[in-house]
C-alpha cells in the first residue's frame, strides 16, 4: 500500500442522517468512505473490503454496536481493525469499559466534534497504512534474501563441481600427461626442470626448446614471486608436497591464476629423486570465489541496513508513543489541575465570607469552575488548548486569567505588557506562553505564601521574555538547580515545554520572593498589526 493509496473507512448507523453527517465530517480526509445502516450490512462490507477503521453507533436494532464489535473481533482477519464507538446514550464509565472489552479502541460521545473525529480517524488510518507498507517492505526483503541465497547456493555448487573436476584431473595425471590442458612438469631432486609439456608453450608463447632452458619463475607475477619461490625452496628442503597458487603471464601479456601441485618421488632409501607436478588454470574459480565473497558482503550489508532501518522505525514508534504520553500528562496537569486548583481556592474562600450573597456568589463561581473542569475531562482526549486563546487572543486571555486569579487567591497581581499592541502569535506559541504564566502563578499560590505577584511579558524582534515574580518565602536552594529529583510535575512540565521552543528557564531566589524568568526565541514570522489591543486577529 503506497502513501497515496486510499484506505477504507466503514461507517455504521441505522440512521442515514447520521451517516451523511459523518461522511461530510470525514470528506476532507480523501479516503474511501463506506456506509452501512445495519450490523449485517457492515459485516458484508467487511468481508468484501480491507477496512482500516470502523465507526459505529452503539444503539442499533437487531444487532447493536457491542455485539457487532464482538463478532468482528472473533474473525482472525479483523483482529487489528480499529473500532470507534459513537454514542449519545451509553456514556457511563461502565459503558465505555464494555466497549473496550468488546474490542473498541475509542469511545466518542455525541455531539461529535468534526475535528476530533477527523483526528482520531486519521491516526488509525495512518497506522493501518504504515502497517501495510511495513509488511510489504518485509515481504520484499525476504524475497531478495531468498534470491541471493539461491544465487549463492548455485555459485557454491559450481565451485564444488569445479574443484571436483580439478581433483579428478590430478588423479589421472600419470595416464594423460600429454592430453590434459594443465601444464605438466617434472624436476630433478634439486628442483631444476627437466620436462615441461606443450601446454606451457601454448599459454606463455615461449619458443620450443629444451625443458631445462625454461625458468618457469620468469613468468610469475612479480607480486607472487617471493612467496612462490620461498614455498618451492621449503618443499625441496623438507620433502613436503608442494602446492601453491600464483599468477602466470600469458602470451597476450595478461595474467591468470594457476594452482601448482607437485609430489616427490623417493627411492628405496626414501631419498627424493624427482618431482612430478601439474600447474592448472584456476582463474575462473578464483573469480567465482571472489564473486561469492563480494555477493556475500553485499548481502550482509543489505541485511544490516534493513535491520538498522527496522530498529530505527521501531524506536521512532516507541518515541512517538512516549512523547504522546508525556504530552497528555502535561495537558492533564496544566489544564484540569489548574481549574481544580481555582475551584479549591473559591471553595476555601466560602467559609471566610460572612455575607450570604457573597457566599452564594462564591458557590456559583465554584460551580462554574467545576463545570468547566468536567467539560475539559470530556474533551481531554482531544487535548485542546484554552479556547479563550482563539476567541480573545493571548494578552486578553492572560488579563482574564489574572483577574480571576486575584479574586480567587487574594494575591494582588500586576501585569506589564510591552509593546502595548502585541501582535498575535501562532496558536502553539500562545498556548505555551499562557501555560507558563498559569503554572508560575499556581506555584505561587500553592507554595510561596505571597501577598503580591508581578507578571511581565516583553517581546522584541528576536525573542519574548516572560517574568513572573512574587514577594513570598522563596524557593529551596536545590530547586533552582532544576535537578529532576528536586522539582515537581508542574515545574518539570514547564521546563519541557520551554525546551521544545528552544527557550531558557531560570529560577532566582530574590529574598524575599522568587523570580521565574523565561527567554524564548521568536523563530517565527510575526505579523505587523496596528490594532490588536483586544487580542483578536486583524
Amino acid at each position: 500500500m503506497s502513501e497515496k493509496e486510499k484506505i477504507n473507512i466503514l461507517m455504521v448507523d441505522d440512521q442515514p442522517g447520521k451517516l451523511l453527517t459523518y461522511e461530510v465530517m470525514l470528506a476532507e480526509l480523501d479516503e474511501n468512505l463506506i456506509k452501512a445502516t445495519s450490523g449485517r450490512e457492515a459485516l458484508e462490507h467487511l468481508l468484501k473490503h480491507d477496512v482500516a477503521v470502523v465507526l459505529m453507533d452503539v444503539s442499533m436494532p437487531e444487532l447493536d454496536g457491542f455485539e457487532l464489535a464482538e463478532i468482528i473481533r472473533q474473525h482472525p482477519r479483523f483482529q487489528r481493525t480499529a473500532i470507534i464507538f459513537i454514542s449519545a446514550v451509553h456514556l457511563t464509565d461502565l459503558d465505555r469499559l464494555k466497549g473496550y472489552q468488546r474490542g473498541a479502541v475509542d469511545y466518542i460521545s455525541v455531539p461529535v466534534e468534526p475535528e476530533l473525529l477527523r483526528a482520531k480517524v486519521t491516526v488509525f488510518a495512518e497506522l493501518h497504512r504504515k502497517t501495510h507498507q511495513l509488511e510489504a517492505l518485509n515481504r520484499g526483503l525476504e524475497s531478495r534474501v531468498n534470491e541471493r541465497t539461491e544465487e549463492l547456493a548455485r555459485k557454491a555448487e559450481a565451485l564444488l563441481q569445479l574443484n571436483a573436476a580439478l581433483a579428478r584431473k590430478n588423479q589421472e595425471l600419470d595416464a594423460i600427461v600429454e592430453t590434459v590442458p594443465a601444464i605438466i612438469f617434472s624436476s630433478k631432486d634439486d628442483g631444476v626442470n627437466d620436462f615441461m609439456n606443450d601446454r606451457f608453450q601454448e599459454y606463455t608463447g615461449a619458443a620450443t626448446k629444451a625443458a631445462a632452458s625454461y625458468d618457469w619463475m620468469d613468468y610469475i607475477h612479480p607480486e607472487d614471486m617471493e612467496k612462490t619461490k620461498a614455498k618451492w625452496m621449503h618443499c625441496l628442503s623438507s620433502g613436503e608436497h608442494y602446492e601453491a597458487e600464483y599468477r602466470l603471464q600469458g602470451k597476450n601479456g595478461e595474467y591468470r591464476w594457476f594452482r601448482s601441485r607437485a609430489t616427490p618421488i623417493r627411492d628405496q632409501e626414501e631419498r627424493i629423486v624427482r618431482w612430478y607436478g601439474a600447474c592448472s588454470d584456476v582463474h575462473d574459480s578464483k573469480l567465482l570465489e571472489q564473486s561469492i565473497r563480494d555477493e556475500t558482503l553485499k548481502l550482509e550489508k543489505l541485511v544490516e541496513s534493513r535491520t538498522v532501518e527496522l530498529r530505527r522505525l521501531s524506536a521512532s514508534l516507541i518515541t512517538a508513543q512516549d512523547n504522546e504520553r508525556r504530552r497528555i500528562a502535561r495537558e492533564l496537569h496544566d489544564g484540569l489541575s489548574q481549574e481544580l486548583a481555582a475551584a479549591k481556592i473559591t471553595v476555601d474562600a466560602i467559609s471566610q465570607q460572612s455575607d450570604p450573597n457573597a457566599k452564594e456568589q462564591a458557590a456559583l463561581q465554584a460551580s462554574e469552575i467545576i463545570a468547566e473542569s468536567l467539560r475539559q475531562v470530556r474533551n481531554m482526549s482531544y487535548l485542546l488548548h484554552p479556547p479563550m486563546l482563539d476567541e480573545v487572543g493571548l494578552i486578553s486571555a492572560i488579563r482574564w486569567y489574572l483577574d480571576g486569579f486575584t479574586k480567587r487567591s487574594g494575591i494582588e497581581t500586576t501585569l506589564e505588557i510591552s509593546p502595548d499592541e502585541m501582535p498575535r502569535l501562532p496558536r502553539e506559541f500562545e498556548t505555551a506562553v499562557f501555560r507558563i504564566i498559569q503554572e508560575s502563578l499556581t506555584n505561587i499560590f500553592k507554595h510561596a505564601e505571597a501577598h503580591k505577584s508581578w507578571v511581565s511579558l516583553v517581546m522584541n524582534g528576536e525573542h519574548i521574555m516572560i517574568r513572573v515574580a512574587d514577594d513570598g518565602k522563596g524557593i529551596k536552594d536545590l530547586t533552582h538547580d532544576m535537578q529532576p529529583s528536586n522539582i515537581g510535575v508542574g515545574l518539570g512540565g514547564m521546563k519541557q515545554r520551554i525546551k521544545e521552543l528552544d527557550g531558557k528557564l531560570q529560577l532566582v531566589n530574590t529574598a524575599p520572593g522568587t523570580l521565574v524568568e523565561v527567554l524564548i526565541p521568536l523563530n517565527i514570522s510575526v505579523p505587523k498589526v496596528s490594532h490588536v489591543a483586544n487580542g483578536m486577529h486583524p
